[in-house]
C-alpha cells in the first residue's frame, strides 16, 4: 500500500504539513527534513536541532495560536505565552522521545501505518479513502508522501513509548472520593475589610517625598533607548505571487465543511431578574419570586418588551429585551438549552444562570444552512491566499537569514531580497519612537540584541524581520521635577496600604479578645460582611481570588471560628471568621466518581509524564544557543 501511494504520487517543495496529523505530547514541533543549514539552536545529546526545525516550530505554533485566538493574538500574548521557549521545548521532549523509542527498539510495522492513513477523514471521499483526495490533500499542503509517512510512524511510535510509560498509572476509589471532596466542599465566612484607597487624608510631604528620591535615583532614569536597521518581509508584498485555482478551493472547501455551516440561530427576548451566583439561599429565592410574578404577567397577555422595559435589570431592558439572533454557543448554556428547545411565541418560566434568573421570549427560529462552494469561494480564496502569502513572506525571510549565516551583510541582502533597509529613530523597550504597528514586539526583540549583531527570523505579528542594533542609548538620570508625581503617588500608596494593615491589625485584635466578630464590626461602626459559599477554585464574593484568602478560609472550623491573621490581597486587608461549610454527601460522591476518576487519572497522567521527559532531560546533555529563543 505505501510503495503503491508513492509510486502514485509526485515530489512537491517541503513544507511543514498542517491539520492532519496530531502528534503526541507535542501540538507540533517537526522541523524541515532536507535543512541545508549546518549550524544549530540546540543539541540532544550531540544529535543538532537545527535552525530550520526552529523556525518552522515556532512558525508553526505562532499559526496554530492564531487560529486559536484569532485577532487577540498581539505580541504581548506570544511574549507571555513564551512561544519561542515551548516550541524549542518541543523539539527537545521530541528528540528524546525518539531516542528512547530507538533504544527500546519500539517499531511500527507497514500493516499499522496503513492502517492509520487509510482512517484519516481527510484522505476520504464519502466515507471510503480516495487516492485522488491524497494526492491532492498532500499536494495541497506542499508535502512528500515519504515524509508524510515518516511523520505518522514517528508519531506512532511516540504513541507507544507513553502507552509503556503511562501504563502503569491508575486513579483508586478513594483517591477520586478524597479529590471530589477536596474540590468541592464548600465555605463561606464573615468578615470586617480594611480597604487603603478609604485613608485619603494620608499623602507623603515634601521631606518625605526628597528622601525617597535621594535613596532610590537609580529608579528614576529615562529608559535606555536603541537605533536599529531592519529588512521588512510582509505577506502582503506577496500578493502579486498569489493564484488561487478552483481546484484549491474545492478541496479547501472538502476539508473544512465545519467552516461553512451555518448552525441553528433563535431570535429571542429576555427579562433578567438579578441574583448572584454565590448568594445565599434566601436572596436566590427572593429574586425567583419576583421572576416567577414577572413570568406570570407576560403570560397573561402582557407585551413582552415593555414588561422588559419595566423590570428587567440587564443591559437589554432599554431594548425591550431584546438580544437579537444568536447561535447556541453565544449564550450561556442554561440560557442556550432553555431558548434552543422553545418554539416562535413560547415563554419559558425562570431560568438560573450565574447572572440571576430569566424570562425568555423565543421570537423565530432559524435552522442550520450549509453554505454551497460557491457561496463560500470568495471566502476560501481570502483565507488561502492570505495563508500563502504568510508562506512565501517567512521563506523569503529564511533566505534571507541564510545569507546571514553566509557572512553577507543586511545592505548586501536587501540587494538580494530586493528590499529596503530601514533606519529608526531611538525607541525604548515598549517602542516609544518608533512608528509602526508591530512597534512593542519589534522593541522586545532589538532590546535582546548585541551592537551591530543581525537577528535571527522575528516574526512579530504576521510580519517578518531581521533587526540590527546599530546604537545603544544609555539612560541619564531625571530630575526630581518630572518624577515627582509618580513618586507622591508611590509612596501615598505605600503609606496607605501600611496604615490600613495597621488598622486591621488592631481590628484582629479586638476580635481575639471579643470572640465575636460582629461585635467588633459595631463597635467601630463597620460594616460586617458575608460571602456565599464557594469552593478552591472559585472567585469570592466581594474580595475576588486569592490563595492565601481561601487558604485561610478552608482552615477555619466551628471551633478555631477566627483566622488567627490578617490577610492581604489586591483589594486590602481582611480580619475573617467562619460562618459556613458544606461538605459533599456520599450519594453526590458517587455519582460522580466515574468523571472524577477520568478527570483526576488524566491529570495524573499528565503529571507522571512530565516527570518522566523531565529525569530524561536531567540524564541527557542538553545545550542551548540563548540567542535564538531571546
Amino acid at each position: 500500500m505505501l510503495r503503491y501511494l508513492r509510486e502514485n504520487t509526485g515530489n512537491w517543495i517541503i513544507k511543514i504539513f498542517l491539520g492532519i496529523i496530531v502528534v503526541v505530547f507535542v501540538f507540533l514541533g517537526v522541523g524541515s527534513m532536507n535543512s541545508d543549514r549546518n549550524n544549530s539552536v540546540a543539541s540532544v545529546n550531540d544529535e543538532p536541532i537545527t535552525v530550520n526545525e526552529f523556525q518552522d516550530a515556532y512558525r508553526n505554533l505562532v499559526e496554530r495560536m492564531r487560529a486559536q485566538f484569532q485577532d487577540n493574538l498581539t505580541d504581548d500574548l506570544l511574549k507571555a505565552l513564551n512561544v519561542k521557549q515551548q516550541a524549542l521545548n518541543s523539539l527537545i521532549e521530541q528528540k528524546l522521545v525518539s531516542a528512547q523509542a530507538e533504544k527500546l527498539n519500539v517499531m511500527v510495522s507497514d500493516q499499522e501505518l496503513e492502517a492509520v492513513i487509510l482512517d484519516i477523514d481527510a484522505f476520504h471521499k464519502d466515507g471510503v479513502f480516495d487516492m485522488d483526495r491524497y494526492k491532492r490533500v498532500l499536494a495541497l499542503n506542499s508535502l512528500s508522501p515519504e515524509m508524510f509517512e515518516q511523520l505518522q510512524r514517528d508519531a506512532l511510535k511516540q504513541q507507544k513509548i507513553q502507552d509503556m510509560v503511562l501504563g502503569s498509572v491508575f486513579v483508586s476509589d478513594l483517591e477520586a472520593e478524597r479529590f471530589y471532596l477536596h474540590q468541592n466542599t464548600r465555605v463561606a465566612v464573615h468578615y470586617l475589610k480594611v480597604d487603603p484607597a478609604e485613608f485619603t487624608d494620608i499623602t507623603p510631604g515634601p521631606k518625605q517625598v526628597q528622601e525617597h528620591y535621594q535613596k532610590n535615583m537609580d529608579q528614576y532614569k529615562s529608559e535606555p533607548k536603541r537605533k536599529a536597521v531592519y529588512l521588512q518581509f510582509s505577506p502582503q508584498d506577496y500578493r502579486s505571487q498569489v493564484t488561487i485555482t478552483r481546484a484549491q478551493v474545492q478541496d479547501y472547501y472538502e476539508q473544512h465543511p465545519e467552516e461553512f455551516t451555518i448552525p441553528e440561530k433563535v431570535e429571542a427576548r429576555h427579562i433578567l431578574i438579578k441574583v448572584d451566583d454565590t448568594a445565599d439561599e434566601k436572596a436566590v429565592e427572593a429574586a425567583e419570586k419576583k421572576a416567577r410574578a414577572v413570568y406570570q404577567r407576560a403570560v397573561s397577555g402582557e407585551d413582552f418588551a415593555a414588561l422588559a422595559k419595566e423590570t428587567s435589570e440587564g443591559p437589554s431592558s432599554e431594548d425591550g429585551g431584546y438580544l437579537g439572533i444568536f447561535d447556541k454557543d453565544s449564550m450561556i448554556k442554561p440560557f442556550a438549552d432553555k431558548a434552543f428547545l422553545m418554539k416562535p411565541g413560547e415563554i419559558s418560566e425562570p431560568v438560573r444562570t450565574q447572572f440571576g434568573w430569566h424570562v425568555i421570549k423565543a421570537m423565530n427560529r432559524f435552522e442550520p444552512q450549509v453554505k454551497s462552494v460557491e457561496q463560500a469561494a470568495e471566502q476560501i480564496k481570502i483565507r488561502l491566499a492570505e495563508q500563502e502569502m504568510q508562506n512565501i513572506a517567512y521563506y523569503k525571510a529564511g533566505e534571507a537569514f541564510d545569507a546571514v549565516i553566509d557572512g553577507d551583510t543586511l545592505e548586501q541582502i536587501a540587494l538580494l531580497t530586493e528590499k529596503q533597509v530601514k533606519t529608526t529613530d531611538g525607541f525604548d523597550q515598549n517602542g516609544n519612537g518608533l512608528d509602526m504597528e508591530q512597534a512593542a514586539g519589534f522593541a522586545d526583540a532589538a532590546f535582546t540584541l548585541e551592537e551591530q549583531q543581525i537577528s535571527d527570523v522575528k516574526q512579530i505579528g504576521n510580519t517578518y524581520f531581521l533587526i540590527k542594533v546599530v546604537e545603544t542609548i544609555d539612560p541619564v538620570q531625571l530630575p526630581l521635577e518630572m518624577v515627582q508625581e509618580a513618586i507622591i503617588d508611590t509612596l501615598g500608596q505605600k503609606l496607605r496600604r501600611a496604615a490600613a494593615e495597621k488598622k486591621a491589625q488592631e481590628l484582629l485584635a479586638a476580635a481575639q479578645s471579643a470572640e465575636n466578630l460582629a461585635a467588633v464590626a459595631q463597635k467601630n461602626n463597620m460594616t460586617l460582611s458575608s460571602t456565599g459559599l464557594f469552593a478552591r477554585n472559585d472567585s469570592i464574593q466581594g474580595v475576588g481570588r486569592s490563595a492565601a484568602f481561601t487558604g485561610a478560609a478552608f482552615d477555619l472550623t466551628p471551633k478555631n471560628r477566627l483566622c488567627p491573621k490578617v490577610l492581604e490581597t489586591d483589594q486590602g486587608f481582611f480580619v475573617v471568621a467562619f460562618k459556613e461549610k458544606q461538605v459533599p454527601t456520599s450519594d453526590e460522591i458517587k455519582q460522580n466518581l466515574v468523571g472524577i476518576r477520568r478527570q483526576l487519572l488524566q491529570t495524573k497522567q499528565g503529571q507522571y509524564y512530565q516527570a518522566w521527559i523531565n529525569e530524561l532531560k536531567e540524564n541527557s546533555k542538553i545545550e542551548i544557543d540563548p540567542q535564538f529563543i531571546n
